[in-house]
């Protein structure tokens, strides 16, 4: 699945997190692999706790950052499909 506006994301629950300094520090007990979040990302991050549309995601960036919808969508799907992939977020696409 690719993401697109109409997706509907959110954490997996089986991630562990911590912020450090106000970015995130996850880690997949699956894969036994340690990410990290910068700014945008815990943003982001902290706005999927439970499921969002990504268009409603990408107008709460858009109201924070100075960034235009279409971009913002841009920067921020493969950075979404990455942690899709990586089992980091649970995805279900809307009908």
């Amino acid at each position: 699945m690719k993401i697109n506006l109409e997706t509907t994301i959110q954490q997996n629950k089986d991630i562990l997190t911590s912020a450090i300094d106000g970015e995130k520090v996850m880690m997949s007990i699956r894969f036994g692999e340690y990410y990290g979040l910068g700014m945008t990302g815990s943003f982001i991050w902290d706005h999927i706790e439970k499921p969002i549309k990504v268009s409603e995601l990408i107008n709460l960036i858009t109201e924070k950052y100075a960034v235009d919808e279409e971009k913002c969508f841009g920067d921020i799907a493969p950075f979404l499909n990455d942690l899709l992939e990586k089992e980091l977020i649970i995805a279900t696409k809307q009908v």
